[in-house]
C-alpha cells in the first residue's frame, strides 16, 4: 500500500473512530501529519480549543509559581518587588491580570500557564530542545565530582597519596560523564567504568577496589541529573476547554483568581467546611465576611471599587481559560491566552476535612486534555526546519530586535 493511498483512508474515516484508533496520544512526525491529525479532531460542541506545546513531553501542566519550592510563599513578594523595580514597564496595567501577563511576558514565575489557538505555535515549542547530551555529560560530570568531594570531606581518601586522590578524582568525573550521557538501556554503564578504571595507575592497590566501590554512587547519581538534561520527546496539549470555564481579560471571577498573587499564603486559608452551602444570599455574605476573604476583597477593590462582595468558594477553587488582552506584539504574534489558577485542597490541621489554600493541589481537570500528540526528539529539528518555511520562527513568535539578530547571526552563518 502506497503512502498516498494510506493517508487517504486515514482521512476517510470519522474523526472519533480516527482518535479512538489512536487512543489518548498520537506521535506526530512533521507539520503535514500534525496538521492532518488536529484538523481530524472535530470540535466538541459548548467547548473552545486551545494548545500547549512542552519541549519534555514529561513536564507537568502546571503555572511556573507552582513548580518552585518556595514560589506560592514569597508569590505576593514577587508581585510587588517586579513592580516596584520597574513601574514604568507596567504603566500601561490596570488590573492584577494585566500585571501578571506583563510578569509573564519577563518570565517571572506565576500562576498563569500559556497556551494558543494556534496549534503551529504549541508544536514549535514542543519542538525545543529540553538541552541535549552535552549538557547530560556535563550534569554527569559534576553529579560525579559532588559524590567525591563528599566522601573526601568525610576522610575518607586521607590514607592515599595526592597522586592517587587525583586519579580517584578524573575517574568519578569521568564515569559521571559517561553516565550521564547514557541513554541507553543495554549499555553496562559500571561494566564500561570498571574496564576504564583498570586503565588508571594507582599506587596503592586498594584505590582501585575503592573507585570500584563508588561507582555505583557516581553511575546512580551522574545517570539521575544527566537524563534530566538529554534530549526528550515532546508533546503538544489540545484542549477542550467547557465555554462556561472559558473568561475573558474583565471577567469578575478573573479579578477574584488574579489577586490571589497580591495575597500572602498566610493570608488566605479557607477550611472547606466554611463554603458548604455557600450558595444562597445569606450564607454566601457570611463566607465574604471572613477574614480572608475580606482580604482577597481589598485587593480586588483596588482595580474595581464597584465590585461586589460576593466571591462565591467554587470560584476559588478552580481554573479557568482567560483570553488576555492582546497587549504587545509577542502575545498577538502566539495567538496567547492563558489558564489561571486558583486555590488548592490541603490537609486540614483539625485532622478532617480540608482547606482552601495558595499551596494545594493545583491539577487542570483530565476531561479538559482531548488529545496529546508526541513529538519524537529526532523528529525536532525537520519540524523546525518545516516550520521555518511557513513563517513561524522564534523571531516571529518573539518579535525583540535580539531574536532576528540571532536569527539573522544563523542564517549568514556567523
Amino acid at each position: 500500500m502506497s503512502q498516498t493511498t494510506q493517508s487517504h483512508e486515514a482521512t476517510s474515516l470519522p474523526s472519533s473512530a480516527y482518535f479512538t484508533l489512536l487512543g489518548d496520544s498520537s506521535e506526530v512526525t512533521s507539520v503535514s501529519d500534525f496538521i492532518e491529525k488536529v484538523v481530524m479532531l472535530n470540535k466538541e460542541a459548548g467547548t473552545e480549543v486551545f494548545y500547549r506545546g512542552h519541549a519534555d513531553e514529561n513536564w507537568e501542566l502546571k503555572p511556573s509559581i507552582f513548580r518552585k519550592p518556595n514560589g506560592v510563599e514569597i508569590e505576593h513578594q514577587l508581585f510587588r518587588d517586579m513592580v516596584a523595580h520597574t513601574p514604568q514597564s507596567f504603566s500601561g496595567c490596570k488590573s492584577a491580570l494585566d500585571y501578571l501577563v506583563q510578569m509573564q511576558h519577563y518570565e517571572l514565575p506565576t500562576r498563569l500557564l500559556d497556551v494558543s489557538t494556534n496549534p503551529l505555535v504549541a508544536l514549535y515549542f514542543a519542538c525545543q530542545s529540553a538541552e541535549d547530551v552535552v549538557a547530560g555529560m556535563k550534569a554527569g560530570a559534576m553529579a560525579g565530582g559532588q559524590v567525591f568531594e563528599g566522601l573526601r570531606s568525610r576522610g575518607l581518601f586521607r590514607w592515599l597519596e595526592g597522586s592517587d586522590q587525583d586519579s580517584l578524582m578524573k575517574s568519578t568525573y569521568m564515569v559521571g560523564a559517561l553516565a550521564g550521557a547514557s541513554d541507553a538501556p543495554s549499555i553496562d554503564v559500571k561494566e564500561v567504568a570498571d574496564t576504564l578504571l583498570a586503565f588508571e595507575i594507582f599506587k596503592d592497590a586498594r584505590a582501585l577496589e575503592l573507585a570500584q566501590c563508588i561507582v555505583s554512587s557516581v553511575v546512580v547519581s551522574s545517570a539521575k541529573e544527566g537524563a534530566k538534561a538529554r534530549p526528550k520527546d515532546g508533546a503538544v496539549y489540545l484542549f477542550s476547554i467547557p465555554e462556561d470555564r472559558v473568561k475573558h481579560y474583565d471577567s469578575d471571577t478573573v479579578s477574584v483568581l488574579a489577586n490571589l498573587a497580591k495575597c500572602s499564603d498566610r493570608e488566605i486559608d479557607i477550611y472547606t467546611e466554611q463554603t458548604k452551602g455557600v450558595v444562597k444570599d445569606k450564607a454566601l455574605k457570611k463566607f465574604n465576611k471572613r477574614a480572608s476573604t475580606q482580604i482577597l476583597l481589598r485587593q480586588i477593590k483596588e482595580e474595581k471599587p464597584y465590585f461586589d462582595p460576593l466571591i462565591r468558594p467554587n470560584d476559588l477553587s478552580s481554573i479557568f481559560l482567560v483570553k488576555a488582552k492582546y497587549g504587545n506584539p509577542r502575545i498577538i504574534n502566539q495567538a496567547g491566552a492563558f489558564f489561571i489558577f486558583g486555590l488548592g485542597f490541603s490537609p486540614s490541621s483539625r485532622g478532617s476535612g480540608e482547606r482552601l489554600t495558595k499551596r494545594g493541589d493545583h491539577e487542570i481537570p483530565s476531561d479538559w486534555i482531548r488529545h496529546k500528540f508526541i513529538i519524537p526528539k529526532d523528529k525536532k529539528q525537520g519540524i523546525l526546519d518545516e516550520l521555518a518555511r511557513i513563517g513561524i520562527t522564534e523571531s516571529y513568535l518573539f518579535p525583540e530586535m535580539d531574536k532576528y539578530a540571532k536569527e539573522l547571526k544563523k542564517k549568514y552563518k556567523l
